[in-house]
C-alpha cells in the first residue's frame, strides 16, 4: 500500500440511517449528502449498513423482532449472496468520496476519472444492491446503467432510483434529455441519468444487455460484490465481456473491496482476499492499480459477542492489456 494513497475522510460528506415503518415493517433509510448541502439522497435497505458510517453517525438499530423472514428467498437466481444486496457496505463510502468529493492529494488518474464522472462519463454498476453508488455519481453528472440480479433491480433499485428522482433541469439543454442507451426509461437524477437493468454474472453478457447498453461504456464500478471467492471469476468474465464490448472507449473497471480476513488469512479458500484479486487480475494479463485506500473500523459479531475488527478499504483501477497509471 502506497501511504501517499491513503485517504482521509471528506470534509462536509455525512451519511446516517434512520427506521421508517412500511406497511407496519421495519425499513433502514440510509442517507448521505451531495456537495454543496444539495438534499439528501436516501435508500431503503432492509437491514443497518455495515462499516459504511463513521463515528457519530447516526445508526439504525432494529430488534430480533424487526427482521422478517427474506420475501425473495425461492426467487429463481436468488442466494445468500444476492442477499447481501439490500444493505449498505463499506466500499461503496470510500467509493463514493474518491470519486465524488476531490481532495489535493488525490493521484492525477484519479482526478482525471472524477473530473470526466461529473461530465457526463457512461457507467455501468455491477452488484449495485441497493443502489447508492449508481445513484450517487449519476447526480454527480454521471450517466449510470444500474446492475443486479433481478430480485435486487425488482425490490431495491428501481425503488430508489425513484424515490431520488428529481426534475431539476441543467442550464445545458442536451444534458435534459435522456441519453439514447439509458432510454426510454432513464431517470433524471441530479445532473445527471440512470436507468437499471438485471444482468446475471453467470450468463452471457449479449443475452441480458443490449449492444446499446454493452457497448458505450467509460467506466465500470462495483462495491463490496465478491466476498466470496466463487464470484470472483464470474465477475471478472462480466468485466471483461465489458471490456471487449467497448473496447474502443478503453473502458476501465473501479473496484472497492473490503479486506476481510478469514481464520486462514490470504490463503483463504472460501472467502476473496486482496491476494485473491491481484493475482485473479494479474493472471488474465490486466493492469491493476490503488488509487485510494483507508483504515476502516467494523463491528462484528460472534456466537454472541460484538466486537471491533481494524481493517482496510481499497479502491482499485483495473485496466486490459499494459495500461499504464497517470500516477
Amino acid at each position: 500500500m502506497q501511504e501517499s494513497r491513503r485517504r482521509i475522510p471528506s470534509d462536509g460528506f455525512a451519511c446516517g440511517e434512520t427506521v421508517e415503518k412500511e406497511d407496519a415493517i421495519p425499513v433502514v433509510v440510509f442517507h448521505c449528502n451531495l456537495p454543496g448541502q444539495r438534499p439528501l439522497l436516501k435508500f431503503n435497505c432492509r437491514e443497518p449498513s455495515c462499516g459504511a458510517l463513521e463515528g457519530g453517525e447516526d445508526a439504525a438499530k432494529l430488534s430480533d423482532e424487526d427482521y422478517t423472514v427474506d420475501p425473495n428467498f425461492f426467487d429463481d437466481g436468488y442466494s445468500l449472496a444476492g442477499s447481501t444486496g439490500f444493505k449498505v457496505w463499506t466500499g461503496s463510502r470510500l467509493l463514493i468520496e474518491a470519486l465524488a468529493w476531490p481532495q489535493s492529494d488525490d493521484c492525477e488518474r484519479l482526478k482525471s476519472i472524477q473530473s470526466r464522472i461529473c461530465n457526463g462519463a457512461r457507467l455501468i454498476e455491477l452488484g449495485a444492491g441497493v443502489g447508492v453508488v449508481g445513484t450517487y455519481l449519476g447526480a454527480m453528472g454521471a450517466q449510470v446503467l444500474l446492475t443486479d440480479l433481478p430480485t435486487l433491480v425488482e425490490n431495491s433499485i428501481d425503488c430508489n432510483l425513484l424515490r431520488n428522482k428529481t426534475t431539476t433541469i441543467s442550464s445545458s439543454d442536451a444534458v435534459g434529455v435522456c441519453p439514447p442507451w439509458l432510454a426510454p426509461d432513464g431517470i433524471r437524477i441530479g445532473s445527471g441519468w440512470a436507468n437499471s437493468t438485471p444482468l446475471d454474472w453467470t450468463h452471457a453478457l449479449d443475452e441480458q444487455l443490449t449492444e446499446d447498453q454493452r457497448s458505450p461504456i467509460d467506466f465500470i464500478v462495483a462495491s463490496d460484490v465478491v466476498f466470496l471467492a466463487s464470484m470472483l471469476s464470474s465477475l471478472l468474465n462480466t468485466v471483461n465481456s465489458l471490456f471487449k464490448a467497448s473496447s474502443h472507449n478503453n473502458p476501465s473497471f473501479i473496484l472497492s473491496f473490503q479486506r476481510r480476513d478469514a481464520e486462514d488469512g490470504e490463503e483463504s479458500v472460501a472467502f476473496t482476499t486482496v491476494k485473491g484479486v491481484v493475482a485473479a487480475v494479474k493472471g488474465r494479463g490486466w493492469f491493476i492499480d490503488c488509487l485510494s485506500w483507508r483504515p476502516v473500523t467494523v463491528r462484528k459479531e460472534k456466537k454472541g459477542t460484538v466486537y471491533k475488527e481494524e481493517s482496510e478499504v481499497f479502491v482499485f483501477e483495473i485496466k486490459p492489456g499494459n495500461s499504464i497509471s497517470d500516477g
